[in-house]
């Protein structure tokens, strides 16, 4: 699919891909996630896209909105450096949108993201806008 703009929002709690926990069955190693969390996430970043995957080199744009510590209040929230890390939930993410927003992950040749607390009864999730990557080292 030829693609202009997609934009969608994931609610529920981003789970960052970490670590895989490996065993050995019956002779082969087994690799697998170490968070119970991973597969219901990626299915959910899977749902949220309808219609066929996009063609081309792609943009991604993607803001996680994480859960609010109860001891905010209504006060601002400050930058969240804290866990988990930017990258592991971007793999997450990406890993769901294969097949579903495109076809593979390498299409995606420019990334911005970021992550912060919901603000005050501001539901968590993933705002996330795809755009055609028209020219190579844009960095806008």
């Amino acid at each position: 699919m030829t693609l202009t703009e997609m934009k969608v929002f994931v609610p529920g709690v981003p789970a960052p891909q970490g670590s895989k926990s490996g065993f050995v069955r019956g002779g082969r190693c087994v690799l697998v996630e170490s968070s119970k969390k991973v597969s219901p996430w990626r299915a959910a970043v899977a749902r949220a896209f309808t219609g066929e995957p996009a063609t081309g080199p792609l943009r991604l744009f993607v803001e996680f909105v994480m859960p609010r510590p109860k001891n905010l209040g209504d006060k601002t929230a400050p930058p969240m450096d804290v866990r988990p890390d930017l990258d592991k939930l971007l793999r997450s993410t990406c890993d769901g949108m294969t097949g579903a927003a495109y076809a593979d992950d390498s299409q995606v040749v420019h990334i911005i993201a970021h992550k912060r607390r919901a603000r005050p009864g501001e539901t968590t999730g993933a705002h996330i806008r795809l755009t055609p990557a028209t020219s190579g080292g844009s960095s806008s």
